[in-house]
């Protein structure tokens, strides 16, 4: 990362919080059913500390001017995210538009020239899941529509990864951030941007996740919560490389339009994917190393999944999914009608899609979603 990487208790940040003046970004419920108010508590005593509480999942745009505005208003030399992935956003996001003098038009351009450095930040996770403290990019709905902010400045300077700040979490929470960390896996294995760098993380995180989350889920130990974890945040360091692919770009509207969580509404299209990505071949690969590279990456997964091809690999992930109470088709969360596949496809997030392996036409897009 910019600065250190701890996967280790929460209360050696010590070292990281150098700064007098904090500004504190977090999930309030999270804060403190996770423990991390109890711990940090004393380590913040001696400092002047600004709280900022104010976001729903999913965070749109007027929290994050809301949030941008307190950092400004605080004088901050040093900002602290705890909670979830929409925490570590809204810190991310707000640290870059005071930073940078930003708003709305700079977010929807999404060029940034001669960037500033911005505030330090520390990100302390309180889910196993979207590994948004190791990734240099950050989500946020504009108008009811999903954009991503990247630069590689936006990474967090230090990112404390605890797996005991998730043993609050409810089973359906850890099931969907778990899945989201899963599909990340998965997904930057077969990405595009797969690399010699990326592949180890993606497939460490891949491993752990799916030797533990039904654990995490169902009969949660410390070693399950601790696993998940660090396979959350391999997987953010892997698609930090490599971003994700057509599972995540499905996904958007699916969660923005029929309020889906994020990682059940990614989980819904993974095995119909992995199915079709197999199938790749040199008239429809987007990989310019060639199909042969691709479906090689697509046996790591096989592998790991315990399976012998595809198919058998997209049936034992949707057991997963089942097992965990997630649903496992889009009639179960009441997707059925051509017109509402029909909007996710036209909402397709480009970017990502640009990122799979295999050409999707229009025709296979609605196909992922039957």
């Amino acid at each position: 990362m910019n600065g250190q990487l701890h996967f280790s208790a929460l209360g050696e940040v010590q070292s990281a919080l150098t700064g007098q003046s904090i500004f504190l970004v977090a999930d309030s419920v999270a804060y403190a059913a996770s423990g991390a108010e109890a711990i940090l508590r004393p380590l913040l005593a001696d400092r002047t500390v600004t709280v900022f509480d104010s976001f729903e999942p999913n965070p749109k745009l007027p929290e994050v001017e809301a949030c941008a505005a307190a950092l400004r208003e605080s004088n901050a030399d040093t900002i602290l995210a705890v909670g979830g992935g929409t925490a570590m956003d809204v810190a991310k996001l707000a640290n870059w538009l005071v930073t940078q003098n930003a708003g709305k038009e700079e977010i929807l351009r999404g060029v940034w020239e001669s960037p500033q450095t911005p505030l330090p930040l520390i990100a302390v996770p309180t889910t196993a899941g979207t590994g948004s403290e190791a990734t240099h990019f950050a989500v946020v709905y504009v108008d009811g529509h999903k954009h991503s902010v990247a630069h590689p400045l936006m990474r967090p300077s230090v990112a404390v990864v605890d797996g005991a700040l998730t043993a609050s979490s409810p089973p359906m929470l850890t099931a969907h951030s778990g899945l989201d960390a899963l599909c990340q896996a998965t997904e930057s294995i077969w990405a595009i941007g797969a690399d010699e760098t990326s592949l180890p993380f993606a497939q460490e995180a891949l491993g752990l996740a799916w030797g533990n989350l039904e654990t995490a889920v169902n009969a949660p130990t410390p070693a399950a919560r601790d696993a998940m974890a660090r396979a959350a945040h391999l997987a953010g360091q892997a698609i930090n490389l490599t971003k994700t692919t057509v599972p995540h770009a499905l996904s958007y509207t699916i969660t923005s339009a029929h309020g889906l969580p994020h990682g059940a509404a990614v989980a819904l299209t993974l095995a119909a994917a992995l199915e079709f990505n197999s199938e790749v071949s040199e008239t429809d690969c987007l990989d310019a190393r060639g199909a042969v590279a691709v479906r090689e990456r697509m046996t790591m997964i096989y592998e790991t999944l315990g399976a012998r091809d595809a198919v058998e690999a997209a049936g034992r992930f949707n057991a997963l999914v089942k097992a965990i109470g997630c649903p496992a088709s889009l009639a179960e969360v009441g997707i059925t009608e051509d017109a509402q596949v029909e909007r996710i496809c036209a909402t397709v997030n480009v970017e990502r899609l640009a990122n799979n392996p295999r050409r999707l036409t229009p025709e296979d897009l609605r196909g992922l979603l039957r």
